[in-house]
């Protein structure tokens, strides 16, 4: 191997490292400037964005970890005061990263083609995503704290209201947001989608 093609190696390796640092501090900056704010975040768009952006592994590194210290370091209690809450903070987030990078397969492409019916598919990514954590989270943390079954589900019910903000405005920032974001990177840095 030649100097050059270590050096280019070594580039290639420090910019992975600066890309998925960024994402983490995006992560952390985003969920922290809105945590005071009911039922309207970012993160969960942030997490899947890495996953379609960077891949599954850094993606799944971006958010764990910033999943990880968000919930361990929230403002209003810490995860670890409910092991099961955080288990299944991190379940979730595991799962937008990893549908992200599963995305990397049709969304480049279709935000390319067809932006208004990526723009509809990444709304629904964003309405199903967020669903699926309102009722991971409740269930986690419901069952294990010793409410019943009925308990439970009025409490899920009773919920609504919120999960329906944080449903509505994570399908818009989906559908809206990331088509923008996924545009702009096949125009600008094609490479990342294999261009």
């Amino acid at each position: 191997m030649t100097i050059r093609q270590k050096t280019a190696r070594t580039l290639i390796k420090n910019r992975k490292i600066a890309e998925t640092g960024i994402f983490l501090a995006l992560f952390l900056g985003i969920a922290y400037a809105f945590s005071y704010i009911p039922n309207l975040e970012f993160i969960t768009a942030i997490a899947f964005f890495s996953g379609l952006l960077l891949g599954w592994k850094r993606g799944l590194f971006v958010a764990l970890l910033g999943e990880g210290i968000f919930s361990i370091a929230n403002p209003f209690g810490s995860g670890l005061a409910f092991p099961t809450l955080l288990l299944a903070q991190l379940l979730s987030f595991s799962a937008f990263a990893l549908l992200g990078a599963f995305s990397r397969s049709y969304i480049p492409e279709m935000a390319r083609r067809k932006p208004a019916v990526a723009g509809i598919v990444l709304g629904i990514h964003g309405l199903v995503l967020t669903f699926f954590y309102n009722v991971m989270t409740s269930v986690f943390y419901a069952v294990p704290s010793g409410f019943s079954l009925e308990q439970s589900a009025a409490g899920i019910v009773a919920g609504i209201p919120f999960y329906l903000i944080n449903m509505i405005s994570n399908t818009i920032t989906f559908s809206v947001l990331i088509t923008l974001l996924v545009n702009y990177v096949n125009k600008h840095y094609p490479h990342y989608f294999g261009g």
